[in-house]
């Protein structure tokens, strides 16, 4: 990626980075129930992979693997977590399935405590806990129609979809020492199309016309916000980069207000504040942008 000034890096990033994984739920649940889950996965890592088909040549760099195994590990977690976080939007509601795969920075947090032995502070402990308190409250919120959360096989998968995305955030953060974000994606890419491949082909329904358009949707809107994401995440530790990615949940139900029709309910207003401020107390995003000399961000 070019340079990004330094005071845009990392949380700033990973505002943009929420959006798009939001833009890219709201596509795959358009197509939810008349394309299987695996098309839909191999759909999106597919599109990633042409992406890094011109992004190589264009930029006259290479895939970098210093370390191999790890490199596998990032994407085998990950496309193993794209897969069962689709089930999940596939078999519930895209507000349930959100709510239960933004639960993965209390996965990443505990296992950078224990693994990359990162700190967690206070702002930091409290923020995560506003901003996954918050995107709760929004995505409860847009549960129409009696549809809750049930120990049923869409929950599991959404939970299973938490702790995968939580191992591979931490596979992606101990590679980021010495790996290019690009070569990351690779990883993600390539393991997640031979993860979802099986089960597309076990699974294959016809593609018509107006499927076409969510899916290209799913692809692009997961490139940029994987790349963006896996870029961001060289600058914050993985406890900070999960209290800003759950902006996400406030994303899905403000695009699903605007372009779903789904109704403006005052828990989804509450929600979104106390998402917002516990981003901005957790991550000292406002200090970094408007007065970055002043003084550090907590």
């Amino acid at each position: 990626m070019p340079p990004i000034p330094e005071r845009l890096r990392g949380s700033p990033l990973l505002v943009v980075s929420s959006l798009m994984f939001a833009v890219m739920a709201l596509c795959a649940r358009t197509v939810a129930g008349r394309l299987s889950v695996g098309q839909v996965v191999c759909a999106r890592f597919a599109l990633g992979l042409v992406f890094l088909a011109f992004y190589f040549p264009l930029t006259g760099t290479r895939p970098h693997m210093g370390r191999p195994g790890l490199w596998a590990l990032r994407g085998i977690f990950g496309g193993g977590s794209v897969y069962f976080y689709f089930i999940a939007i596939d078999r519930l509601a895209v507000g349930p399935a959100t709510l239960l795969n933004a639960c993965w920075p209390i996965c990443a947090a505990i296992l950078g405590l224990f693994i990359l032995k990162e700190q967690v502070n206070g702002y930091l402990a409290s923020g995560l806990m506003a901003t996954t308190l918050g995107a709760g409250l929004v995505i409860w919120s847009t549960v129409q129609g009696g549809l809750g959360l049930t120990l049923g096989s869409g929950a599991l998968a959404g939970a299973t979809s938490a702790l995968l995305s939580g191992a591979a955030v931490i596979a992606l953060r101990a590679l980021r020492g010495d790996t290019d974000a690009a070569s990351i994606f690779l990883s993600f890419n390539l393991f997640g199309l031979l993860f979802g491949l099986p089960f597309a082909l076990q699974d294959w329904r016809p593609l018509s016309a107006d499927l076409l358009l969510p899916l290209l949707g799913v692809g692009v809107a997961s490139v940029v916000a994987q790349m963006v994401f896996t870029y961001a995440m060289g600058y914050v530790t993985a406890a900070a980069g999960g209290i800003t990615t759950q902006l996400t949940p406030a994303f899905s139900w403000l695009l699903g207000a605007l372009l779903l029709g789904e109704p403006v309910q005052p828990l989804s207003i509450v929600g979104s504040l106390i998402c917002m401020g516990g981003v901005l107390w957790g991550t000292g995003l406002v200090p970094r942008l408007l007065l970055p000399a002043s003084r550090p961000a907590p």
